[in-house]
């Protein structure tokens, strides 16, 4: 279980190690899945990104928060029968929401049909395009009573130039409007991140190795689920990290790049 940002890339740039420990991995067999906390795009966007760097992948591989999000919210809270589910973010979350056959609205439909009466629950992503308007309608049907859905609270998502907004700064965002807290929050290091990957690769925990550069999300939530967990440093986590982070986000390994952890193996 590998996540993307930081670990297999930052921005359009493949990070070192990431091919070619990627590729060790499936030639020694190993079953891979992208678990990644960026809810804003595709999981074939995301496969397509990734075989452009040289990175074996296919969208069935790819699970995000959004559809971590959308599959959670379908099998334990489910949305009553005529009622919406208002997609605030990228294409990625309404999409999922989609996928699990939920009836799916976006904030300018919302203002088509004249407020938020029928809306039932909020799924709010990353969104590279999202704007006011869209902050402005997630914010009108969370104060209606709708269920807030919130798909991570990352503080940051990195890029090639450094540490940009993450999803968890326009949650805060729409919280400081309302007073109010997500009701859930599904991507890392929360436990439903973890139960939905597991179920995808039909694998038990302690079979899964998870792959993170953040202690915070990554390393606690994997570790808390009952995987092993390995820290690689080209991401936001370094050494000094581990040694000032408390016992809950204490990696199993440490390493330099995804391909050195074949010599914890050799």
């Amino acid at each position: 279980m590998c996540d993307l940002d930081g670990v297999v890339y930052r921005g359009e740039t493949a990070c070192e190690g990431a091919v070619e420990g990627l590729a060790v991995a499936r030639s020694a067999g190993l079953p891979i899945l992208f678990l990644t906390n960026n809810a804003a795009r595709l999981p074939t966007e995301v496969a397509d990104h990734l075989q452009a760097l040289g990175v074996e992948a296919h969208p069935d591989e790819v699970l995000n928060s959004s559809q971590v999000a959308a599959s959670y919210l379908r099998q334990h809270h489910p949305v009553p029968d005529g009622k919406q589910v208002l997609a605030v973010g990228g294409p990625g979350v309404a999409a999922a929401l989609e996928d699990e056959g939920l009836s799916v609205v976006v904030p300018a439909q919302v203002v088509e049909q004249g407020g938020t009466q029928s809306v039932a629950a909020v799924v709010q992503g990353l969104g590279r395009n999202l704007g006011w308007a869209d902050l402005a309608e997630a914010t009108l049907a969370v104060s209606s009573g709708a269920y807030w859905v919130a798909t991570n609270t990352d503080a940051t998502l990195p890029l090639e130039r450094g540490q940009a907004p993450g999803n968890g700064a326009l949650v805060a965002a729409v919280a400081h409007a309302t007073g109010r807290q997500p009701d859930l929050v599904t991507g890392k290091p929360h436990p439903p991140a973890f139960e939905i990957a597991l179920q995808r690769l039909g694998l038990p925990a302690q079979d899964v190795l998870m792959i993170g550069d953040r202690l915070d999300t990554d390393i606690e939530g994997a570790g808390r689920a009952g995987l092993a967990t390995a820290l690689v440093l080209t991401g936001v986590h370094g050494r000094h990290d581990v040694a000032a982070a408390g016992a809950s986000q204490q990696p199993d390994h440490i390493v330099e790049t995804i391909v050195d952890l074949g010599a914890h193996w050799e």
